[in-house]
């Protein structure tokens, strides 16, 4: 199929996609966007993914939207995270995931576009430190389940190290 008939499909069914959840909220009583509205973020993220998976021909192109759909991957997380807890608060620190966003968004445009290894590793040490970071005032100044996830965070970014100083030695 030609590109910017894809195009038009591609970015014809999202807005839709958006239109019918308005006005699914608008017109049936009871629902509303109090809950739901982080969902917007990850909608308007799979806006940015999409086009490097349906255009495989022009993806090295693309790769770069990469970056901005994983920052708004990152706010939607936050915000649902926020909506569901009430805890505001944690916006003191939780801006530390945008930049692991960013670090994401880099290395899949590096794996995904060749962009090289030093970008690949400069996007991962990003999203590690960033994550690393959120997780360890997380663990300190959190809510209860937000300590939980932070602690879990350090771990696993702590792991990551210890397996990549293995493999290389």
């Amino acid at each position: 199929m030609d590109p910017l008939r894809k195009a038009s499909l591609a970015f014809g069914s999202l807005l839709i996609t958006f239109g019918v959840i308005f006005l699914a909220f608008a017109l049936i009583p009871g629902l509303s966007l109090g809950l739901a509205w982080p969902g917007i973020f990850f909608l308007l993220a799979a806006g940015f993914y999409l086009p490097v998976f349906l255009w495989p021909e022009i993806r090295k192109g693309l790769v770069a939207l990469f970056i901005p759909g994983s920052i708004l991957f990152a706010l939607g997380l936050i915000f649902t995270y926020n909506v569901l807890s009430a805890d505001w608060r944690s916006w003191a620190y939780a801006w530390l995931l945008l930049v692991a966003g960013v670090g994401l968004g880099l290395a899949l445009a590096a794996a995904f576009g060749g962009w090289g290894r030093t970008v690949l590793w400069v996007g991962l040490w990003m999203l590690s430190i960033a994550t690393g970071t959120f997780g360890l005032f997380a663990t300190l100044f959190g809510h209860p389940l937000l300590k939980i996830i932070g602690a879990a965070l350090v771990m696993l970014v702590g792991i990551l190290l210890l397996l990549r100083s293995l493999r290389k030695s």
